[in-house]
């Protein structure tokens, strides 16, 4: 994305949404339980079974979204600071347990 606005699997600063695709260390490398640099979006899963390894972690970063279901943000652009609409749908690899 322009400018660095979402990441995937990422969690550097400087981005304004962040995704978590799944719980597995080489996804969650740099993520810990102090992390705070904003909103991060992850499937229903990934949340249930996010305490068990960021026992500490503010929970109120977590934004559960619907895997197969169409989600819309507004973001800022970077260049000219207007909003910029992002809409995205996670889907589903089958790389994880589906059920909880």
């Amino acid at each position: 994305m322009e400018g660095g606005m979402i990441s995937v699997d990422r969690w550097a600063r400087g981005s304004q949404a962040y995704f978590l695709t799944h719980l597995h260390s080489d996804h969650t490398r740099g993520l810990s339980s102090t992390w705070s640099h904003g909103p991060l979006f992850c499937s229903r899963t990934t949340a249930k079974l996010f305490p068990l390894k960021f026992p500490d972690f503010n929970f109120a970063l977590l934004r559960v979204v619907e895997i197969g279901s169409w989600h819309h943000l507004s973001l800022s652009s970077p260049s000219s600071g207007s909003p910029a609409p992002i809409q995205f749908m996670p889907i589903d690899a089958f790389h994880c347990p589906v059920k909880f």
